[in-house]
């Protein structure tokens, strides 16, 4: 344990992950884009984990990778995209269309992820590295939460306010 570890400790200062992370909640790669999108906004998250059937973490599916799919068809009829603020019901159109797709064929396989125990400074810095807005806790390769920078920030605003 280095130095700054053992000050914060004994200031009662420590973050714990498994306090702060989101409970695990994931998808499988045949999951629709639409269903994986309704429980990222049920759970308020901006990814899930998607998992194999034995619930080893195999990839990842965010917001982005969902409106991502649907840009490529859409862009495709535009030659012009200045006026696409003005073309709403096409985009609407293009989303549905796109919704219907498996999560498998959208998702990264490179997954943001730390091992339970892992201290605060190390998910910071992973996500900060990686260029993601949340990480993925597994334990034994098996994902059991999901930790976001909102929720670091939450938490260190309330260590402040003690």
């Amino acid at each position: 344990m280095n130095s700054e570890e053992v000050s914060r400790q004994d200031a009662g200062r420590d973050i714990k992950l498994e306090e702060i992370m989101h409970p695990a909640v994931s998808v499988t790669p045949d999951v629709s884009e639409r269903e994986a999108l309704g429980i990222l906004l049920e759970n308020r998250l901006p990814g899930v984990p998607v998992v194999d059937k034995e619930g080893l973490l195999i990839g990842f599916v965010s917001d982005g990778h969902l409106l991502a799919s649907a840009l490529p068809e859409y862009f495709k009829v535009m030659a012009d995209v200045s006026f696409v603020s003005e073309a709403g019901d096409q985009w609407v159109d293009y989303l549905s269309e796109s919704a219907g797709k498996p999560v498998g064929e959208v998702m990264s396989k490179q997954v943001s992820q730390v091992e339970l125990g892992t201290s605060e400074v190390v998910a910071a810095h992973k996500m900060v590295h990686d260029g993601v807005s949340s990480v993925v806790v597994t334990e034994g390769g098996k994902v059991v939460g999901i930790v976001t920078r909102l929720d670091l920030y939450a938490a260190i605003i309330a260590l402040e306010s003690d």
